[in-house]
């Protein structure tokens, strides 16, 4: 469904009972990513999972592509929701964001899920990189940009074992619009630093990465862990960066058992017997 937050309009998938649960997709995908585990996660929450502005099917607007934009796109979401208090999970990118929300209005996150992502900035090398990759996106080679960088986003064990997964997010990554690529490089480029918020992050916190992962290496989930006060790690063995896709069913496992254990269904109210 087509959601307005205020500047631009979303395509949201919302299924399932339970607590609202936002999960946010990575750069360059969509919320396709979260397909394989979907059906596993609504048995305990109610799934919320938009396309961030730029990818998929949402609106592809020229500029507001830095993290604060859209952490302000997911705060409208929840409020045109009718949505309070909330789970917010994000991956690599979508991390950034969950963050961004977290250190701004810490008082509606219930809880964090955290998939593949840091919290420090990037490093000047990682600037650099970014700069290189803008430059090479606005100089039109972005199917070259997206096969090299898509091709970093699933570990060695899943090439060799299921390299359709590669060609299913190849096509993912194929919706973003130049300017959202563009754009939330830039963004990344220019996010702050979250460390010193992640003490204050009271709020019942599971932190997934694949073991495989070169993007963001399980170092930097240990780190999350170790920061944020009330926070569990899930490594995902034969995964890379997307674990989601890769191994679905112990990533699935891995969230169903933090929500329930978090944020169980209320208990189901007892009848008393009717008088004969």
């Amino acid at each position: 469904m087509r959601v307005d937050v205020g500047k631009v309009a979303l395509e949201v998938e919302d299924h399932g009972e339970g607590v609202p649960f936002i999960l946010l997709h990575g750069f360059p995908l969509s919320s396709a990513i979260w397909t394989p585990i979907r059906t596993a996660v609504e048995q305990a929450a109610r799934l919320i999972t938009p396309d961030l502005r730029g990818f998929g099917a949402s609106d592809k607007p020229a500029f507001g592509y830095a993290v604060a934009d859209l952490a302000g796109d997911v705060l409208g979401l929840a409020d045109a929701l009718g949505i309070d208090r909330f789970v917010l999970g994000g991956h690599s990118m979508g991390g950034y964001v969950a963050l961004r929300v977290a250190a701004d209005r810490p008082e509606r996150v219930a809880g964090l899920v955290l998939v593949d992502t840091r919290a420090e900035a990037d490093s000047p090398e990682g600037k650099a990189r970014r700069d290189a990759a803008i430059a090479r996106v606005a100089g039109g080679d972005v199917a070259g940009f997206l096969a090299e960088f898509v091709s970093g986003l699933i570990g060695p064990s899943t090439k060799a074992r299921a390299p359709r997964v590669l060609e299913e997010l190849m096509a993912v990554a194929g919706d973003s619009a130049p300017d959202a690529l563009a754009g939330c490089l830039a963004g990344m480029r220019d996010r702050p630093d979250s460390r010193d918020l992640l003490p204050a992050l009271g709020a019942p916190a599971l932190v997934i990465v694949g073991r495989e992962d070169t993007l963001t290496p399980p170092p930097c989930s240990h780190a999350l862990v170790a920061a944020l006060p009330n926070a569990r790690l899930g490594e995902i063995a034969l995964a890379g960066h997307t674990p989601s896709m890769e191994r679905p069913i112990p990533t699935a496992e891995a969230i169903l058992s933090f929500l329930r254990e978090n944020f169980p269904p209320p208990a189901a109210r007892i009848r008393p017997a009717r008088a004969k």
